[in-house]
């Protein structure tokens, strides 16, 4: 039996108690389904995880994927391992149920997509990216499309990619140089795509691509974008595939971390042979891709979070079995975790792993409230408000977690017999790919805060108000203070920066925009956990998970919180006078 590393039971109580099933189970399409359906299948990815997944990371690392002739070599027994996921049938847990999916809420698929990422994030990365490739063709796609392509992308048996980036082209997406000339019914596809997650491989029969290009006499920039359906290869008529599709693999890149995810440079047509089918209309491309962007933002909220939380659970199993040192007054060594700074360091880790949890599982739980008969419109709102905040928070937050970790086992977690050392590799990229954590604060202030001229901060803020004026009631009255003093705070910061907006000072707006995203996202956090420590608050005595809940609220309250409230002061007086100093 491998070492435990997820925290089953916060898991749960995310699902069941805080935020909870309840409001979800009220929407038509989930109304047949209830937390007992999650157990079973939430056992078998435990146990595949668990024991089949995790076991491989490590190697995974060691061996990579490389590029061989044109074609990428996964690790020698990932194939295997892809197709007892497979047999699993959770490559769809949340698909549409006409074309083979379940049709599950997003807050189960949120506890099952934890333990298959913390087990590995490289290996999880194919169901995400495939999953929200298929959406879009749901979403957006023809009835032609979705009868070729979704089955078969949501079983596994086809995956998929999303290809944005271009050398010249990284976050300024609207500066791609792709092309697609209409061909018939079609259209050909020239242009070069790069940093493609999983861009090529050998667990699949087909990979499909969802490109950017830019149509012949478009106009210039991201609003000149369609998108389109580009598969690796093309399809006979019964529609297997078939030839190649003039989509080659350049080059694998060769990184830091996630090393068993291929990273590709695609070159299409370099023949003029490739061919790509238009999604929805022609100049919608990165409106649709929003949709998958958005969704993915939060995926990778959710990488730096499972991420995070294994990197805990080993330092917590690790600093319980370490002997070093005495403590004041005795002879005998005794087990590091005895020790207050690694009791310390191991609060900090566990208050922002669940801190994060919360924010990733109410993420998923207002995406889920997006079809209810009565919640929907603020379920939209803070589901648009939460994306960048999650994505930032959990990454950012996530590395420093491993941060800790690796403090935690000292000088072993240095080295590669550890699994510190590669979480930490892995983890980074989170807050770098999807949009730079750095584009997050400036999708926080001009579209999600400034964009709603307020009205998104005013109902998050209610939503605080209404928990701190519950809170107040009771034995946790002196933390709703403290809470109720930030969300204050923070609104004089939303005040400052409306009038900087009026005043036309954007320079200024962007280079404090990651500091606010950032103590947001310390504030979010304190909220979540308040919310669960006031669920936890009425069983404090029979179990000592919940009293631990409480707890945890304290610790974060006392030595995170207030940095937010910090970063708040500061930002009501922030100004453009060192925006321009000599670097």
């Amino acid at each position: 039996m491998s070492q435990r590393i997820f925290d089953e039971r916060d898991i749960m109580f995310n699902v069941r108690e805080c935020p909870g099933f309840q409001k979800v189970s009220e929407v038509d399409k989930y109304e047949e389904f209830s937390t007992e359906d999650l157990d079973l299948i939430f056992e078998q990815m435990l146990q595949f995880s668990q024991d089949e997944l995790a076991p491989k990371n490590s190697e995974f690392d060691q061996e990579g994927s490389h590029l061989v002739g044109d074609c990428v070599k996964t690790p020698a027994s990932m194939k295997e391992l892809w197709e007892n996921y497979l047999e699993i049938g959770l490559t769809a847990v949340i698909a549409n149920p006409e074309y083979g999916g379940i049709g599950m809420p997003h807050l189960f698929a949120a506890a099952l997509s934890e333990l298959e990422i913390g087990a590995c994030l490289s290996f999880s990365m194919i169901s995400l990216l495939t999953r929200e490739s298929a959406n879009l063709i749901d979403s957006f796609g023809s009835e032609a499309l979705k009868d070729v392509y979704l089955e078969k992308m949501y079983s596994g048996e086809w995956t998929g990619t999303m290809c944005l980036t271009e050398p010249q082209a990284g976050s300024d997406v609207g500066a791609a140089r792709t092309k697609a000339v209409p061909a018939g019914d079609a259209y050909r596809i020239t242009g070069t795509k790069s940093f493609i997650s999983w861009g090529d491989h050998d667990l699949s029969d087909n990979i499909i691509h969802l490109v950017l290009a830019r149509v012949e006499g478009a106009p210039k920039g991201s609003k000149g974008l369609s998108l389109f359906v580009v598969p690796k290869f093309k399809l006979d008529k019964d529609g297997n595939p078939a030839e190649s599709n003039d989509v080659i693999c350049s080059s694998v890149e060769h990184k830091m971390g996630i090393k068993a995810s291929s990273t590709c440079v695609l070159n299409f047509g370099e023949n003029g042979n490739c061919t790509g089918y238009i999604v929805g209309e022609e100049n919608q491309g990165l409106k649709y891709m929003f949709q998958m962007m958005n969704a993915a933002r939060n995926g990778v909220g959710l990488q730096g979070m499972a991420l995070a939380s294994v990197a805990c659970e080993y330092a917590l199993q690790y600093a319980k079995e370490r002997k070093q040192g005495a403590l004041p007054g005795q002879t005998e060594s005794t087990e590091i975790i005895n020790h207050p700074d690694i009791r310390y360091m191991l609060m900090k880790m566990k208050a922002i792993v669940q801190a994060s949890r919360a924010l990733v599982f109410h993420g998923a739980y207002y995406e889920d409230l997006l079809h209810h008969p009565e919640e929907a419109e603020k379920a939209a709102i803070l589901f648009e408000l939460l994306t960048p905040i999650c994505k930032s928070y959990c990454t950012d937050m996530g590395f420093k977690v491993t941060e800790l970790a690796m403090q935690v086992y000292g000088g072993y977690g240095f080295c590669k017999d550890y699994p510190i050392e590669q979480l930490m590799r892995d983890i980074k990229i989170t807050s770098i790919y999807e949009g730079t954590n750095g584009i997050q604060g400036l999708d926080l202030v001009f579209r999600k805060l400034l964009g709603t001229k307020g009205a998104s901060w005013k109902t998050l803020a209610l939503e605080m108000t209404e928990l701190t004026n519950r809170v107040k009631q009771t034995k946790l009255a002196a933390l709703a203070e403290q809470l109720e003093k930030a969300v204050n705070s923070c609104s004089r910061v939303m005040g400052k920066f409306g009038e900087l907006a009026m005043n036309k000072q954007f320079h200024i707006l962007q280079f404090h925009a990651t500091q606010l995203l950032n103590a947001m996202g310390h504030l979010c956090g304190g909220y979540f956990l308040l919310k669960a420590a006031e669920k936890a608050l009425p069983q404090k005595e029979a179990e000592a998970f919940y009293a631990d809940k409480i707890n945890t609220c304290e610790f974060y309250f006392s030595y995170l919180l207030p940095e937010a409230e910090t970063t708040f002061r500061i930002l009501q007086q922030a100004s453009g006078e060192l925006v321009k100093a000599d670097l």
